[in-house]
């Protein structure tokens, strides 16, 4: 427990997911408080949302991080990136994220511009991305993002984490940055939690039937069942029942043309990482209504 007053400044801000993970350390009597300093964020329904959700006045909004000249920041204990992904994510182009290339992904860097201008770097960094940013193809510019933060002062932690660790069912595996302003204070990162729960454990018990993709038609055929969708009867999906009772993968949506899309999830499994692109298609799950 901590009596300061955490304050924090966000970049690439999105609804904010970080910011309540500091909301809950203060319920839960880790830190004493925190306070959003500034946020930036160019999406205006995300900026809606990480107002409502934080109470705050979209003032504190500082816009485009291009825009942003660090003399202007105000003094942040941590400052929290978790910068775009669309050019590292394996489920992309992977255009990368080198300074010179100018993707969106290359957004990142800058963070390092900003912690070059301003007058008191915060003490704290927390950086995050998918897991393919620790590939072969993105290692080398990986290093000297990282060698920019150590050449800037912070000491460096990162590690993959994946959510069904703790204890959230779904198989999201994350890199996470942290930098640190101080050689003497140790960071470790949070010990796997024994995960017991699966998806059906979160889903609800009673489901508006329009989110359902099949009717009750069902053949079987050597322990697999397949079934068509209730408005297509192009569209067929096939579940292998053994597959079903031990989860994860267990059947496929016949014709989808996106290969990762076209997975059935068991609900006794866990859920995958969800996709930006081609949302219309992911995370279909079976479920067992005899229940």
């Amino acid at each position: 427990m901590t009596n300061k007053i955490i304050t924090v400044g966000s970049f690439f801000s999105g609804i904010g997911s970080p910011e309540k993970a500091l909301e809950r350390l203060k319920s839960e009597g880790f830190i004493k408080d925190c306070v959003i300093k500034f946020f930036s964020e160019i999406d205006k329904n995300a900026i809606k949302s990480y107002c409502a959700i934080h109470n705050i006045d979209k003032k504190l909004n500082l816009g485009n991080i291009v825009d942003i000249k660090g003399e202007n920041l105000p003094y942040c204990d941590i400052w929290i990136g978790g910068f775009p992904c669309q050019d590292i994510s394996s489920a992309g182009k992977m255009k990368g994220f080198d300074i010179i290339n100018s993707t969106r992904s290359s957004l990142g860097w800058e963070m390092i511009r900003l912690l070059g201008e301003v007058k008191i770097k915060p003490k704290y960094i927390i950086f995050e991305n998918v897991k393919n940013i620790t590939s072969k193809r993105f290692k080398n510019t990986l290093n000297l993002f990282k060698k920019d933060l150590i050449d800037l002062g912070y000491t460096l932690y990162y590690k993959v984490l994946n959510a069904t660790d703790y204890e959230i069912p779904q198989t999201r595996e994350r890199y996470f940055l942290v930098a640190i302003l101080d050689k003497n204070h140790k960071f470790e990162f949070p010990k796997p939690i024994n995960n017991n729960l699966r998806m059906n454990d979160f889903l609800d018990k009673k489901v508006d039937e329009k989110y359902y993709l099949t009717n009750k038609e069902i053949k079987m055929i050597n322990n697999k069942l397949f079934f068509k969708n209730k408005n297509s009867d192009d569209i067929r999906y096939e579940v292998d029942l053994d597959k079903y009772k031990r989860g994860g993968i267990c059947g496929t949506d016949n014709c989808c043309k996106f290969h990762q899309s076209s997975r059935l999830f068991s609900e006794l499994g866990y859920a995958p990482t969800l996709m930006a692109n081609n949302t219309a298609y992911n995370c279909k799950i079976v479920v067992n209504e005899e229940k």
